[in-house]
């Protein structure tokens, strides 16, 4: 239970006399469900954008990234990397917190992680995209990922996929939205 509810309820049985639970559903039948904004395509997004002035067309910085990488964790990278450069003409990179990001002006549509045993590729509204193939993984508001593993065949067309459809939803919301609630990221180098 977050913090700012219990707070409340600890307030409303110190004020009524009332036990925890008498309070806690006096709280939430009174609580204000706040609807999620409703996206141009479909679906919910968040109503703050997020956008890094520090990306650039093609980032050296990644390339040396993916070159780090060790062998099996490399493959992967370099395919996921060169599958977004390909797909997405006119895109922005970033290196942003060790993990490579994708923008639109700056806008980011998709990033790509190495953890020990696999490498994923999310997507900042991978909740709203329609997969198919049944590739995306998460349970969070909005974000998803795809999981890749050495050894596991590579799905490049549904990949190429989800990336054209995380485009298009932000270009779709640039284009709609223009530059109202976007919040910039100053510390997107570190």
């Amino acid at each position: 239970m977050p913090t700012n509810l219990k707070k409340i309820v600890r307030a409303r049985m110190a004020k009524t006399g009332e036990s925890y639970a008498t309070a806690l559903r006096y709280v939430r039948r009174r609580a204000v469900k706040l609807s999620p904004v409703e996206s141009p395509v479909g679906g919910s997004v968040r109503s703050v954008r997020i956008r890094y002035p520090g990306a650039v067309r093609r980032d050296p910085t990644i390339d040396a990234y993916v070159d780090s990488s060790e062998a099996p964790f490399g493959a992967i990278l370099s395919r996921l990397v060169s599958l977004v450069r390909s797909s997405v003409p006119g895109h922005d990179e970033i290196l942003f917190r060790g993990a490579p990001s994708f923008c639109l002006e700056g806008e980011p549509f998709c990033y790509v992680v190495s953890y020990s045993r696999h490498v994923n590729l999310g997507f900042c509204d991978g909740a709203s995209l329609s997969d198919p193939a049944g590739l995306l993984r998460g349970k969070g508001k909005y974000m998803r990922h795809v999981r890749l593993s050495p050894g596991e065949p590579f799905p490049g067309a549904a990949i190429a996929h989800l990336v054209a459809q995380s485009v298009r939803r932000v270009r779709a919301r640039q284009k709609d939205e223009g530059p109202r609630g976007v919040k910039e990221v100053r510390d997107a180098r570190r």
